[in-house]
């Protein structure tokens, strides 16, 4: 386990209930999908010659962080908050193949988007799935897929019964009805550790980063 975690007293927790109660589900994953404007990350992106992806994954992660939610992971019968997240995102290598890298997160953006082209770099020519640092759980997973305007998505799940990583992923920047742009944001998350509202908070976070960009 890293650094960071600090272990919540399930005997005072009052999610404790609905935690036993969700982890016994064969399937305790639940997925939410909306469409998010995204109008002032593309004009940002634009005048400054940022990475749109990296300014909508820093933005992702910010939102993540922001919702305490998203930082518990449980093992076993044990919860932890880890007091950081960092993004584990999938990126297209030679043949079409895509990998895993993992993005450590920083409040600055331009910091931010350089550990993403350095983790894209590393993994970039291996031949295996890299999962170096799967064992983590700091981390979230993180998909874009920029070609298709998706409506929602489904992942694939191991069966393990402590996967319980939030999962973000979006499609592509789509031209909106009315002028701007938007794109699907959908969440997945284990629903022993969160619920419908702490998505919600997610989206508004999420959302917020992406209206207050300078």
């Amino acid at each position: 386990m890293g650094d960071g975690l600090k272990e919540i007293d399930l005997a005072s927790w009052p999610r404790r209930n609905h935690f036993e109660f969700f982890r016994s589900f064969e399937r305790p994953h639940f997925d939410v999908a909306c469409r998010v404007e995204v109008t002032e990350v593309v004009r940002h992106c634009r005048q400054t010659d940022r990475s749109l992806f990296g300014t909508l994954f820093h933005g992702a992660m910010w939102a993540a962080n922001e919702v305490d939610a998203f930082r518990l992971r449980f093992v076993d019968d044990r919860v932890f908050e880890v007091a950081t997240c960092h993004g584990s995102f999938t990126f297209l290598g030679p043949g079409d193949l895509f990998n895993y890298a993992t993005a450590r997160y920083h409040d600055d953006l331009d910091t931010f988007i350089g550990h993403i082209k350095t983790a894209r770099d590393e993994a970039y020519h291996r031949t295996d799935v890299n999962l170096d640092d799967d064992h983590e759980l700091e981390l979230v997973y993180i998909t874009s897929m920029p070609w298709l305007d998706i409506q929602a998505v489904s992942h694939p799940f191991t069966g393990e019964a402590n996967d319980c990583v939030p999962r973000v992923a979006w499609g592509k920047v789509v031209d909106r009805v009315g002028g701007g742009h938007e794109m699907t944001l959908q969440v997945t998350g284990h629903h022993a550790l969160m619920d419908g509202v702490h998505v919600a908070r997610y989206v508004d976070a999420f959302r917020h980063y992406c209206e207050e960009l300078p």
